[in-house]
């Protein structure tokens, strides 16, 4: 078996360095991942329908070759010649892209850029634990409260992605940290649907049932402790019934109605958790209450649903409740 294939590129210490890597498309994330595996040391080509000249030229400036041609056939003329190892496609890029389909019909492993991230995770030693949200318009005040939760309980954590630094230069940073929340847009969903066999297996995974389609569990596939999921808004509860998980994660439903076993949600105005605790059947944990949080100056109740998700992410770390009221208490 080749050292380029897939199987054998699970390590940031792993034998990259002198593999050919082709990269297709070229924006924000593209150069992280040029960066990276430039980084790696591989000999790296870029091919990309349009890019800002500032981009190119840093990936020239790194060490890569860029290619960028706005016609299709150029693009496919490009691959002549390289003969590549691998190839990771960038967000935004479509699976009907001619790069894509030649170089797949070429046999090359393709990698997405959640797929490379993953195997380079070990950099800076114990793994940070992923927790992928999808972007929605309540996924922005979700993962900075979270992220606020998880620093305020000495959890070192960065939150990355979709309208955020890159996920890959989080990874190369010196600093350590506890957890990663990535926003994952829906660019990057499209990339995950189109690798079902991913090896990503993140802890917590998020989603709003925006995005994909009703029959369609693979966001959540991989999970190991907890699928969050809207109850009865869009697919998700449906996605996470069809979703491949590890032995033993849960489906935690969040609501603004009493929460079932398992489900976190509002009762008589107080937010409780029935979901991160052992005497789920008979005991609740209660967080906060509404009145609280909107004196506090949270949005009620439009607010609701984003604090839910973030409570339901700080609950799968053990994070006590009380230190999650106080920083509801100060939005």
């Amino acid at each position: 078996m080749s050292s380029a294939a897939p199987e054998n590129l699970t390590s940031w210490h792993s034998p990259w360095s002198g593999l050919r890597a082709v990269v297709i498309g070229l924006g924000h994330t593209g150069f992280a991942i040029v960066d990276t595996l430039c980084e790696l040391g591989c000999d790296v080509t870029v091919i990309a329908a349009e890019a800002a000249p500032d981009i190119v030229k840093l990936s020239e400036v790194v060490g890569a070759r860029v290619i960028v041609e706005s016609d299709d056939t150029q693009r496919h003329a490009a691959l002549e010649g390289i003969d590549p190892d691998f190839a990771v496609v960038s967000p935004g890029v479509a699976p009907t892209d001619p790069v894509v389909v030649q170089l797949s019909h070429a046999g090359v492993p393709v990698l997405s850029d959640l797929n490379l991230a993953w195997r380079l995770r070990d950099k800076s030693g114990e793994p940070a634990e992923w927790i992928l949200v999808q972007h929605s318009g309540d996924s922005d005040t979700t993962v900075g409260l979270a992220q606020r939760i998880f620093q305020a309980a000495s959890h070192p954590t960065r939150v990355v992605g979709f309208q955020a630094p890159p996920l890959l230069d989080a990874l190369r940073e010196p600093r350590p940290y506890s957890a990663l929340i990535i926003q994952v847009s829906p660019a990057s969903l499209v990339w995950k649907e189109r690798f079902p066999d991913s090896p990503v297996s993140p802890r917590v995974t998020v989603s709003w049932g925006e995005g994909s389609p009703a029959e369609s569990g693979v966001f959540f596939d991989g999970t190991t402790l907890a699928c969050v999921y809207r109850k009865g808004v869009g697919p998700s509860e449906s996605q996470v019934a069809d979703a491949d998980v590890v032995e033993g994660a849960r489906a935690i439903g969040i609501g603004l109605d009493s929460p079932g076993m398992s489900d976190i949600g509002v009762v008589e105005g107080i937010i409780v958790d029935r979901a991160f605790l052992e005497d789920r059947a008979n005991q609740a944990l209660e967080i906060s209450t509404v009145d609280e949080l909107a004196e506090a100056g949270w949005d009620i109740p439009g607010d609701i649903p984003a604090i839910l998700a973030a409570v339901a992410i700080a609950r799968s770390r053990d994070v006590e409740p009380a230190l999650i009221a106080g920083v509801l208490s100060l939005p």
